[in-house]
């Protein structure tokens, strides 16, 4: 897949994996498990999906801005990964989008649970939090024990900066999560996950997004698929950037090669 040389037969071992080939017990088991899709479009219907299906009160937090209408439009990509706008609920899924302390594992990607939220005393939604209290999978860190003796790290609201299109230095204040009961494959890159749910989409968005998506997990059985024809899996193999790396990993090699002669 990775290389674009999936096979009829490589084909046919996907589909054991499809929705429709599973058990409603197998199919059970991935109740829990991180949606990776190819549009943000589809990832905010199933993470909107997911926070109803909680049946608590929703938080909605405005983030805080300097700079003007711009800094306001301003996507999560601009703004150093926090969103303008954040819903949160307890037990919303979520993932950490920066980089607060890498030796402990809180990295841009890590996931986890949100457990509690607290305001100050005269302040309530959509004003910022004093933190966002969040149980994160496979974070073995310093911790303190919520009242129900979950451990929990606190995160607070930061601030990111950048120059606008105007010259204008923008700012934004929000705590650095989002939900994450669906990713998509670019935003999964480098995730190691339990469990995943794969929707490849029907084309190659781009060089290599297909093998990223599949290769989350450390084994077929923790893949449940969307169904997806073989087509989808040769398409692979028309893409430009794709040639484009072949092409330069034979430049690579045989460059290597003759410096080893030499």
């Amino acid at each position: 897949m990775r290389n674009g040389e999936s096979t009829l037969n490589d084909w046919k071992i996907l589909t054991t994996r499809f929705e429709r080939e599973l058990s409603i017990t197998e199919c059970s088991r991935f109740s829990d498990a991180t949606f990776i899709l190819t549009k943000w479009s589809d990832v905010d219907a199933v993470n909107m999906e997911q926070l109803e299906l909680l049946n608590v009160p929703v938080a909605k937090l405005l983030a805080v801005h300097t700079g003007g209408n711009e800094a306001k439009r301003a996507n999560s990509d601009v703004a150093h990964g926090l969103e303008a706008k954040l819903l949160l609920a307890r037990g919303s899924r979520v993932m950490l989008t920066s980089n607060l302390w890498t030796d402990a594992g809180l990295v841009n990607g890590a996931i986890g649970t949100v457990q509690d939220i607290l305001f100050r005393e005269d302040q309530e939604p959509p004003s910022l939090p004093v933190a966002v209290f969040v149980s994160f999978d496979n974070y073995e860190g310093p911790t303190i024990v919520n009242l129900e003796g979950k451990r929990v790290i606190p995160i607070a609201p930061i601030r990111r900066t950048w120059e606008g299109k105007s010259g204008i230095l923008c700012s934004r204040l929000q705590v650095p999560l989002r939900l994450a009961w669906a990713i998509t494959v670019h935003k999964s890159q480098g995730l190691t996950l339990q469990k995943a749910v794969i929707d490849l989409g029907s084309k190659e968005f781009s060089a290599g997004l297909s093998f990223v998506a599949v290769s989350r997990v450390r084994a077929l059985g923790d893949i449940l698929f969307k169904p997806f024809n073989f087509e989808r899996l040769k398409r692979i193999e028309e893409c430009k950037r794709l040639k484009e790396r072949k092409v330069e990993e034979v430049r690579l090699i045989s460059i290597a090669s003759e410096n080893l002669h030499n």
